[in-house]
């Protein structure tokens, strides 16, 4: 039993685990036929519309079903893929995808333990996501690398990654928000305003100005078109069960949009005060990985290697000062959320109970929410503390 332990606790072990995951799923695949990769599909032909002047936003039937929504410069990244056979770049991008998600949670500052816990918590949440093709795993990575960079101090690397998460699905832009917490916001900023300039500017040279124009406007005009009100794997989702009457999305949304700023706020001032410690930044990167999917209203089953990556985070982080809670919590998740999509459960009860009644959301909202109280109270306590203080200080000096 200790051999077996060991083995599975070295990083080569989970590395090659990881790319066999993506290996084997990307194979499977192949086999299935073409209705089961129509996500590569559709990130294949993109930038063969693009530069065949033909507009990328619209279905093609004949290829594929479904629309591209990516950002224009999203073709470009995955135009090497355009030119390679189905099978050979299908296979390379599962394994790309999977190990991106490795390399990210080995860069976090924590210790190998713990990045032990977070592999192979998320490793059959990550081959679910990867069954889809789609780009879940990268923008979770992107995630994490923009906070291990900004831990390493290295603030012009760290405004990269959102905007590269932003070039694949828009949301991937709130991962910026954990700059505020680290020296140099200056830098940063500049930094970003450069990445974002080049990002957005790298079509251009290969389409030229005037299609380089078309594209961004079939882009806005298809995200525009594509918007309707829509409850997902979200807290709306489950507030609309429990209140089939419930239509007010944005109002949640905004709400939930208020308790980042006021979390944010909190946390902000403090660190104007001295720099937080590396527990509570690691439950501010937990809190925005888990906020950013369940305040979605687009949020999918496919999205939630994003959550199920902040609730490890979270759990690791409970698990010193709450031991059995934690372990409450990685039971709820690793069963009703990471295990709900899978084989583990018949297909009926998929079909009946853990689909229709978003299984999958409850645990990570109940984390969230849990989390989200105890990062206010802890962030108000110590204010109310250093207030107190400076208070009874004021008389002597």
């Amino acid at each position: 039993m200790k051999s077996i332990k060991a083995f599975f606790s070295k990083e080569g072990t989970v590395l090659l685990s990881f790319l066999l995951l993506g290996g084997i799923i990307g194979v499977q695949h192949i086999f299935e036929g073409p209705k089961s990769y129509n996500n590569y599909l559709i990130f294949r032909q993109s930038f063969l519309h693009v530069l065949a002047g033909t507009n990328p936003y619209v279905e093609y039937p004949s290829e594929y079903f479904d629309i591209f929504l990516y950002h224009p410069s999203f073709t470009l990244f995955f135009s090497p893929f355009s030119y390679l056979p189905i099978w050979v770049g299908l296979i390379i991008w599962t394994v790309i995808s999977s190990y991106v998600l490795f390399y990210a949670i080995r860069s976090l500052p924590i210790t190998h333990s713990q990045k032990l816990f977070c592999w192979w918590f998320v490793f059959i949440e990550l081959s679910f996501a990867l069954h889809y093709q789609q780009t879940n795993p990268l923008i979770t990575a992107l995630g994490l690398l923009t906070f291990s960079n900004l831990e390493n101090g290295k603030t012009g690397r760290a405004a990269l990654f959102p905007l590269l998460a932003f070039c694949i699905k828009g949301y991937g832009l709130i991962f910026a928000a954990l700059f505020v917490f680290y020296p140099r916001p200056g830098r940063y900023i500049a930094s970003s305003v450069g990445w974002f300039l080049l990002l957005n500017l790298l079509p251009l040279p290969v389409l030229g100005w005037d299609r380089f124009l078309e594209v961004y406007q079939q882009w806005i005009a298809c995200l525009q078109a594509d918007y309707k009100v829509n409850y997902g794997f979200s807290v709306m989702g489950l507030l609309k069960l429990i209140w089939p009457a419930f239509q007010a999305v944005s109002t949640v949304q905004i709400l939930g949009v208020l308790l980042l700023a006021a979390t944010w706020s909190i946390y902000w001032l403090k660190s104007r005060v001295q720099p937080l410690n590396l527990t509570t930044r690691l439950s501010l990167l937990a809190y925005v990985l888990l906020w950013v999917i369940l305040f979605n209203h687009a949020a999918e089953a496919q999205t939630y290697i994003i959550a199920v990556q902040g609730a490890a985070l979270y759990i690791l982080l409970e698990k010193e000062r709450y031991p059995r809670w934690a372990a409450l919590c990685t039971l709820l998740v690793f069963f009703l959320t990471v295990l709900s999509a899978s084989d583990v459960y018949p297909p009926l009860w998929r079909r009946t109970f853990f689909y229709p009644y978003l299984i999958k959301v409850i645990p990570c909202t109940l984390v969230w929410f849990v989390l989200q109280f105890e990062l206010i109270s802890r962030g108000l306590q110590q204010r109310k503390h250093r207030i107190s203080e400076s208070q009874y200080r004021s008389p002597v000096l």
